[in-house]
């Protein structure tokens, strides 16, 4: 499967979408560990409860395992034969780098090259976690009842690290905002389908 088929569910297809981040890839090489997200996302990005232009993105971040300031680094990928490269940007607070392609990934393993050291990156998703799909209807569901559940709000659905506690794993993130920028939000366990937190 080419890693930048389209997907062919409804939430890739709903216009009040403007964050649908579907994956989450993990890796580490020698000298660095790296984390990616892929999917699409509204550009400009603002939470304002209207949903504009979109634009598919793979932002990849880099944390050395040895800090050097004023070093810099360079990226390379190659996807489907097209090459994509240049600097990684530093970040303004944290001691990682990184960078983003306009491209959604939809295989389970891609890599990419920081100063020429490849680094493996895989999808954290087992065969056993819910689609992006599953959760979305999970949330609305439980949120039926709120004011900003609309069919006008922005939606955001996001597979993210664990927020709530330090144990790890990652969990499907569903959120409705409303144009007074009122947000109800649900986040969902990807197997057990267990709501871990609400926000109405």
């Amino acid at each position: 499967m080419s890693a930048l088929t389209a997907c062919s569910d409804g939430l890739s297809k709903n216009k009040n979408v403007s964050e649908y981040r579907t994956d989450v890839f993990i890796g580490s090489s020698g000298n660095f560990s790296a984390e990616a997200m892929t999917g699409f996302r509204e550009t400009p990005f603002s939470i304002d409860g209207v949903s504009g232009e979109k634009c598919d993105f793979f932002l990849v971040t880099v944390k050395p395992k040895s800090f050097d300031p004023v070093k810099e680094y360079g990226y390379k990928l190659t996807l489907d034969g097209k090459e994509y490269e240049g600097t990684l940007v530093k970040h303004p607070f944290e001691n990682t780098y990184s960078f983003e392609v306009p491209i959604k990934i939809v295989d389970r393993n891609v890599s990419v090259e920081i100063d020429g050291e490849k680094i493996e990156l895989a999808s954290v998703k087992t065969e056993n976690y819910i689609t992006p799909e599953k959760a979305y209807e999970i949330a609305k569901k439980r949120l039926g009842g709120s004011e900003v559940l609309s069919v006008q709000n922005e939606i955001y659905v996001r597979l993210i690290a664990n927020p709530v506690n330090a144990s790890g794993g990652y969990f499907w993130y569903v959120a409705f905002v409303d144009e007074n920028k009122q947000t109800a939000a649900v986040l969902i366990h990807p197997e057990s389908m267990e709501i871990v937190a609400v926000r109405e």
